[in-house]
């Protein structure tokens, strides 16, 4: 096997001026230090990538002396050779060349730190720019045959022999028979078996054998992997340090019981569910020292609490409800069994409120809690006029393929004040609610669904003055489309009852608005009485199309089309509005500016809102 390492000897040495006091001013151009090149001849680009990671010339410059290149260079042999024997090349020769060529320097208008070298002939420049030399290292490969795999004996005995963890796993090994052998993917599938092994409480488990076995002259390897699994282990007790939460509470966060096979993700997922319990700033879990004769792993819980209280402020505009503030406390730990409660208001021209909402955390307190509520809210439309009054209690659990239900009962009282027609209604009402979504990214989703699903009624006599049956659904769709968004979205509402003048204003349907039918004020679309006035429907049905296109950084453009209405009977007046507008993703959420105009009428409406797509 021949390996030579040569040298030419050149005549002069040059450098690269660099200007360092260009750095402080972006705007002007700079020369900045230029570095060795190397060209390879021979062999495959995965074989040049590994050669070149192994020589790493990153740090020779253009200007370094002969002496110091023969100094740094000393070694590239050995470094050749493990680049080679990695990927299975164990009989290559090669030759490592030095020479000088000259380069023209290239200015990078972003960077004044920075520049490219690029290689050029001996001949004279073809403009003015000033051209150095620098070192170029030639290297002629001849890799010779590869070495493949003629024999892989991998396999898992013991009790997790059988355990689809390993079989699985084996199955779709990332080595194979006459597979190039590679050191790193040996070395890696020893690390995941182990690794597997450990995260699923196969504590013990050690290889008995591990064996790579090279045979140069045939060009041929044996790779040999036994691993005993051990006997899996469980988790043992539980301890939760001091804290001002109950235990009883805490144990309801975790996600696996005593005796149950160990799982070092359940131990994630524990410390997640603690986290997003949002009474804690931070969770730490230690494993205790595994009971070899008990095959049992111990966890130790120590957490620190957030602060009792939380107050938040915030201002807003829509073009729904105009300018509003809005103000809200947070008790978060009113007991030691974690109950909640919140303070929340708000204040706009069209829309305020003012609530008090008291939780208790249920069995799975990620996901079920009781609420009682109570509050009070004054809307204010171009077509109508209310103060409601409420007080309600909500089951909220989380039912099979991640559906929220929500069972409700809820006590209305409301004054309200519609085409000058005032009235009073009072209305106990059960109900039901379903909904759920899924996104991508909840930022910006290019895929993901939303559906709202909800059932209400009330019985004349019942605490209630009329009876009556609701049922609403809306929903929207979000896909990838032509490097955009294509946006859908549809509402459905249907109200049965015989008296429709004693329906209150919020239970009626309107239409127009930011979410509605763009193009039309908020709330103004719906049947009419004798004078024109707007009274709102029983009915309501909606729908709209949008797509939008990121154009620049957090900023896209959109154009829609919506349609529909409210209505009483099958004498539906159907309204369209299509327009465009601007997306903006910013640091508190998506901003949405819409022009639209509506297809019936003439003219256009400008709508400003804010909120998460999904």
């Amino acid at each position: 096997m021949h390996r030579a390492f040569i040298f030419k000897p050149t005549s002069r040495q040059a450098s690269i001026p660099i200007t360092l006091l260009c750095a402080l001013l972006w705007t002007i151009p700079s020369w900045a230090a230029a570095f060795a090149s190397l060209e390879i001849d021979g062999g495959k680009s995965e074989l040049q990538t590994n050669i070149r990671a192994h020589l790493d010339l990153s740090d020779i410059l253009c200007d370094t002396t002969e002496l110091r290149l023969r100094s740094r260079l000393r070694g590239s042999d050995d470094k050749i050779s493990d680049a080679m024997r990695a990927l299975g090349y164990y009989h290559g020769t090669w030759e490592l060349r030095r020479e000088r060529v000259t380069y023209k320097p290239t200015i990078l208008k972003n960077n004044p730190l920075s520049s490219t070298v690029k290689k050029l002939s001996n001949k004279a420049q073809p403009n003015n720019t000033e051209a150095g030399e620098c070192w170029l290292l030639k290297l002629n490969l001849t890799p010779g045959p590869q070495t493949l795999i003629t024999k892989l004996d991998v396999n898992v005995v013991g009790a997790g022999a059988n355990d689809p963890l390993f079989t699985q796993y084996l199955a779709k090994l990332p080595i194979a028979i006459n597979d190039p052998i590679q050191h790193d993917l040996y070395e890696s599938t020893k690390k995941s078996i182990h690794q597997r092994a450990r995260n699923a409480g196969y504590i013990d488990g050690k290889f008995v054998e591990h064996r790579l076995e090279v045979d140069i002259d045939k060009h041929s390897a044996a790779v040999i992997l036994v691993f005993d699994s051990g006997t899996p282990y469980t988790f043992g007790k539980i301890n939760f340090g001091p804290s001002l939460l109950n235990t009883s509470l805490l144990e309801r966060y975790v996600p696996f019981e005593s005796g149950d096979a160990f799982e070092s993700t359940k131990i994630v997922q524990l410390q997640n569910n603690l986290i997003s319990s949002n009474y804690f700033s931070s969770v730490s879990i230690d494993q205790d020292n595994p009971g070899p004769e008990t095959h049992t792993v111990g966890l130790s819980v120590t957490t620190a609490e957030k602060r009792k209280y939380e107050t938040t402020a915030g201002i807003g505009a829509s073009t729904d409800t105009g300018p509003r503030v809005s103000y809200g406390l947070r008790n978060r730990r009113v007991n030691a069994d974690g109950d909640t409660y919140q303070i929340a208001s708000q204040y706009s021209p069209v829309l305020s409120n003012l609530s008090f909402q008291y939780t208790l955390p249920g069995d799975k307190p990620l996901t079920d809690k009781l609420q009682w509520a109570t509050g009070v809210e004054r809307k204010k439309t171009d077509t109508s006029d209310s103060t409601s009054y409420r007080a309600e209690v909500a089951l909220i659990s989380l039912q099979n393929h991640n559906w929220i239900q929500t069972l409700s009962l809820k006590f209305l009282r409301e004054d309200y004040d519609i085409a000058d027609v005032s009235n009073t209604s009072t209305l106990l009402m059960p109900g039901i609610a379903w909904s759920r979504s899924e996104a991508n990214d909840r930022r910006y989703p290019s895929r993901g669904w939303r559906i709202n699903t909800a059932v209400r009624g009330a019985l004349e006599g019942v605490a209630s003055d009329l009876s009556l049956a609701q049922a609403e659904l809306d929903t929207k769709w979000i896909f990838p489309l032509w490097g955009g968004r294509l946006i859908s979205r549809g509402g459905l509402g249907i109200t049965t009852l015989d008296d429709f003048s004693e329906l209150p204003a919020s239970l009626r349907f309107f239409a127009g608005g930011d979410n509605s039918v763009r193009g039309y004020g908020y709330e103004t679309l719906g049947p009419e009485d004798a004078t024109g006035e707007v009274v709102g429907g029983k009915h309501r049905l909606t729908g709209s199309v949008e797509y939008d296109y990121r154009v620049w950084g957090d900023f896209a453009l959109a154009g829609f089309y919506d349609a529909g209405n409210a209505f009483d009977t099958s004498d539906f007046t159907f309204y369209e509005s299509a327009g465009f507008g601007l997306r903006w993703l910013s640091p508190i959420g998506p901003v949405r500016v819409d022009f639209a105009f509506p297809l019936k009428d003439g003219g256009f409406h400008f709508h400003l809102s804010m909120g998460p797509d999904l």
